[in-house]
């Protein structure tokens, strides 16, 4: 009981944001500010996506489910101790799930082609993929070696060590991937831009933090931005798409400011406190399951932890995404208090459906269980929230800019460690 009120406590803490809690957001029509050639446009393309994604899920769920129905027949043929049937049980799995995937894969590339968002071509996709599962592979063998030493060592307590040492992976990752960050980008080339980040950082608290411009473009069209690192390692990152896509300054100023807003806001903290908060009693209750078939320190229970570990992380997945959303929210809210140019935002906003086709109004099931960010329209509801109470104050809009179909990125899957994304 102790332990869930601390869990409740630190989720309690954690939740807090600058959002006032007071805030009205109006209902809003997406026609009021897209035509229809671009709703109908972004809801074909959204709903390919998704089913694309879903295809994928089901593939690696029926892969896990042959390989746990045979765990024991497996187990038996690589007869090399527990531990390295285990490890070789774990690869195989990751390598049939690759294979099993690709297709998914190829097809959602293909579907990007046709929609013209992605440049990417096939053979550099299939080498990503390799270069990906090599590195899948590797984390999954570390990862299997010290989870299966500890379910020997501590069998009804191993868990409560796994989850802070799988949090520790994540916030190494976040730190090398912070600090390779400035390879392959460049600093902001905008001498207006440049002059209003400086202004920005000063006004967020954020002083000094770094921002790059990584060169996307001739990978994919998407405008996008992402705040990653922790402490001194933090570095905002735009893509070079933000500044070709046609946007204004004033609305990619309104992106930096949402991402200087994460950095301002420790996000990445938070999130390394929430993957902890989330993966203790995910831990748990894998341990909990894998007990009653003899425990992970035994090679044929490998494939089961594994599509525990799948359904978990599943039925976890719209909490996760709750929380993102919550905090993508007050980045927002942090933009629109420093920038005080609700216009810049809805051009921003707007950019998501007219370029990256993200879908102004996902159906209910699809914003709860895969969207990681608020809706176009939500986003668009708090520009006239935040304008209904600081009219008086805004920044002055310019001819265009805050009428209705006017244009940050939207991620549509949620990232693999945590990082702040537009």
């Amino acid at each position: 009981m102790l332990l869930v009120v601390a869990w409740l406590t630190a989720a309690v803490l954690l939740w807090r944001a600058r959002v006032p809690g007071t805030l009205g957001h109006p209902r809003l029509a997406p026609a009021a500010y897209f035509p229809r050639s671009e709703l109908t446009r972004a809801a074909r393309y959204s709903s390919g996506a998704r089913l694309l994604y879903l295809l994928g899920v089901a593939a690696e769920l029926v892969v896990l489910l042959l390989l746990s129905a045979r765990r024991r027949r497996l187990a038996r043929a690589f007869a090399l101790g527990e531990i390295g049937s285990g490890v070789l049980l774990g690869v195989a799995a990751s390598l049939l799930v690759a294979l099993t995937t690709l297709p998914a894969g190829v097809a959602g590339l293909w579907w990007d082609r046709r929609y013209g968002l992605s440049k990417e071509s096939y053979p550099s996709l299939l080498l990503g993929q390799a270069g990906g599962l090599l590195s899948q592979i590797v984390t999954v063998t570390i990862v299997l070696v010290i989870v299966m030493l500890l379910a020997r060592r501590f069998p009804r307590g191993w868990w409560a060590l796994v989850a802070p040492l799988l949090v520790l992976v994540g916030a190494v990752f976040v730190l090398v991937g912070a600090l390779l960050a400035p390879l392959g980008s460049e600093p902001v080339r905008s001498r207006p831009v440049a002059a209003a980040l400086r202004r920005l950082e000063r006004r967020e608290g954020v002083a000094g933090i770094r921002v790059r411009v990584d060169k996307v473009s001739a990978q994919t069209r998407e405008v996008n931005g992402e705040t990653t690192g922790l402490g001194p390692t933090t570095v905002v990152i735009l893509s070079d798409t933000l500044f070709r896509s046609g946007l204004s300054d004033r609305a990619i100023e309104f992106v930096s400011a949402h991402e200087l807003g994460h950095a301002a806001r420790r996000h990445v903290w938070k999130g390394l406190a929430w993957a902890l908060l989330f993966t203790l009693p995910l831990t748990y209750l894998l341990a909990r399951v894998t007990r009653r078939f003899g425990g992970l320190q035994r090679a044929e229970v490998v494939p089961l932890a594994l599509l525990g570990s799948f359904l978990l992380s599943l039925l976890a997945l719209p909490l996760q995404n709750a929380v993102s959303r919550h905090y993508e929210s007050e980045a927002d809210w942090m933009a629109l208090q420093a920038t005080r140019d609700p216009a810049a935002g809805r051009e921003a906003f707007r950019s998501f459906t007219r370029i990256d086709l993200t879908e102004p109004e996902p159906p209910l099931w699809s914003y709860l269980a895969l969207d990681d960010h608020p809706t176009v329209m939500q986003r668009l509801a708090m520009t006239r929230a935040w304008e209904a109470r600081n009219a008086p104050r805004a920044a002055p809009s310019r001819a265009g800019s805050g009428s209705p179909r006017a244009t940050t990125t939207s991620t549509r899957s949620p990232p693999s460690h945590p990082r702040a994304r537009a």
